[in-house]
């Protein structure tokens, strides 16, 4: 096999691989399954925790984010494990030694997410899977996911106002702590604020993690455009329960 072939094949791999994995709607699930109610019929019509939690209360809501940021976060690991310990990096000479492509795998995540194969392309909106994206890495970026997001949303308890200013918080955050490892050349040393703490290696504050982590808040962004319309009008509603 080619090596320009293997990596096209891998970043096609980890991509279906990774939407796939999002297209799971847990909000539609839980909601089918116990309240034989489809969230994407009432309210906002998306299947996030937001939407779920009106419907269904506060605790359904609290279980869906908490199921939509996990599946991210099992797609991720999946994929590292099988770049580092299946032996494909000895088939073909693999880009970045996989590293993107473990990243990459979380922005087919997001997509299924918002736009679901299984459930006739109509998801959430990012928020959840955007978080997972971050804390099911690494321990550091869960503390600043809700260090950035609980404090706006407890000010106004608007999530899509909440969601949107920590989103661009965090996308700060990631690339200042990935120019700030690179530069100090402590890049491998902050592979401990992973969840495997430097076990396995390659996984780190990298350009990778930040490029990755921008494309999925633009797609976050767009997918709140009518929540900014909304918001702009003054007419957005805060959440209830």
């Amino acid at each position: 096999m080619s090596d320009i072939l293997g990596n096209i094949l891998t970043v096609l791999a980890v991509l279906t691989f990774g939407y796939l994995w999002g297209s799971i709607q847990n909000g539609v699930i839980i909601g089918k399954l116990f309240f034989k109610k489809d969230p994407r019929e009432y309210g906002s019509h998306n299947s996030g925790g937001t939407n779920s939690g009106r419907l269904f209360g506060e605790k359904v809501g609290l279980l869906v984010i908490f199921l939509d940021m996990l599946k991210g976060a099992i797609a991720f690991w999946s994929v590292w494990a099988v770049i580092r310990f299946s032996g494909v990096r000895e088939v073909f000479a693999m880009w970045d030694d996989g590293v993107f492509y473990c990243w990459l795998t979380f922005f087919g995540v997001v997509v299924g997410h918002c736009y679901p194969l299984y459930a006739d392309f109509k998801g959430g909106k990012a928020v959840s899977s955007f978080m997972g994206s971050l804390g099911g890495t690494s321990w550091v970026s869960l503390i600043y996911c809700f260090a950035t997001f609980f404090p706006l949303y407890r000010s106004k308890r608007i999530v899509s106002a909440a969601s949107l200013v920590s989103g661009l918080a965090i996308v700060i955050i990631t690339w200042t702590l990935a120019i700030a490892f690179r530069f100090s050349g402590w890049t491998e040393a902050s592979s401990i604020l992973m969840w495997n703490f430097g076990n396995g290696g390659g996984l780190f504050f990298c350009w990778e993690q930040a490029t990755v982590i921008t494309l999925e808040y633009g797609l976050l962004v767009f997918r709140h455009r009518e929540n900014i319309k909304r918001m702009k009008a003054g007419s957005e509603r805060p959440v209830d329960y």
